[in-house]
């Protein structure tokens, strides 16, 4: 966050503690006779105030981020529902699973690349967590293979099942991050290819094509209306009894520790 875009909140956050300590020193020098001051002689005194104690400044301004996280956490737990519908989401998982980690992703994000082994880590580890993976092509406008990718992932999930999807799309991101340390364009040759080395037949239909459209344009909007701005995005919350409290918003790749960390605390613990 930018200094200037915190200067009006944490006036009106650190004014009245200010003016109260102005007012109190006027007051003392004066027997508790309390007179009227103008706004000049008291801001003389806020200033002054501030100077010798920055540390105020930084505590409003620490707080005010503090109120910005718990109501960004709190929107999302609305949309609950949506972020953990499985018919058109591919998921690994136990069914009876008590906390549920949302990833939006895209095939060719390099963060997404690097931190699908992390996901996978946290996978292998887990016990009683669901994982949930939001197709979220952000690069499809200027790379149309990024779109097909999606759409690919959807059919396999829904032609094949979770299982095959999880292989399909580590298969593709392992490929996909190879392809971008060595500054080639992984083209929708390649995508075929790495269909035919993971073992499915991918033939889509108009109808196909349509229906995995509508699927990737729902999570489009849906990530908008989260805040999810750029990929990898993660959320992870109780399955059964989401709440604020027990909700974490991951923007960006993540380590393990921070991942597991958040699986925790979405159990309460």
């Amino acid at each position: 966050m930018q200094k200037s875009s915190l200067l009006k909140p944490i006036a009106m956050v650190v004014a009245s503690a200010i003016i109260a300590t102005a007012a109190s020193v006027y007051i003392s020098a004066n027997y508790f006779k309390p007179q009227h001051y103008t706004k000049d002689e008291i801001g003389k005194v806020a200033a002054e105030f501030l100077v010798q104690h920055p540390d105020y400044l930084l505590k409003a301004g620490e707080a005010l981020e503090t109120n910005k996280v718990s109501a960004s956490i709190q929107a999302l737990i609305p949309f609950a529902p949506a972020l953990f519908e499985t018919a058109a989401t591919p998921s690994i998982g136990p069914a009876d699973a008590d906390v549920a980690v949302i990833e939006f992703f895209d095939y060719l994000c390099h963060y997404c690349q690097q931190v699908t082994p992390v996901v996978e880590q946290s996978f292998d580890q887990s016990k009683g967590v669901k994982f949930f993976f939001k197709e979220f092509p952000i690069f499809a406008g200027s790379k149309p293979v990024s779109g097909m990718s999606s759409a690919t992932g959807l059919y396999i999930f829904k032609k094949y099942g979770a299982e095959a999807y999880h292989k399909f799309h580590n298969n593709l991101m392992a490929v996909t991050g190879t392809f971008l340390r060595s500054q080639k364009t992984f083209t929708e040759n390649d995508l075929k290819m790495v269909i035919d080395k993971s073992g499915f037949e991918v033939s889509m239909t108009d109808d196909d094509k349509k229906y995995f459209e509508e699927i990737i344009s729902i999570n489009m909007q849906l990530g908008e209306k989260l805040g999810i701005n750029g990929t990898p995005g993660f959320i992870i919350m109780n399955m059964k009894n989401p709440t604020a409290l027990t909700t974490t918003f991951i923007p960006g790749a993540t380590d393990l520790s921070t991942l597991q960390a958040a699986i925790s605390k979405a159990r309460g613990q």
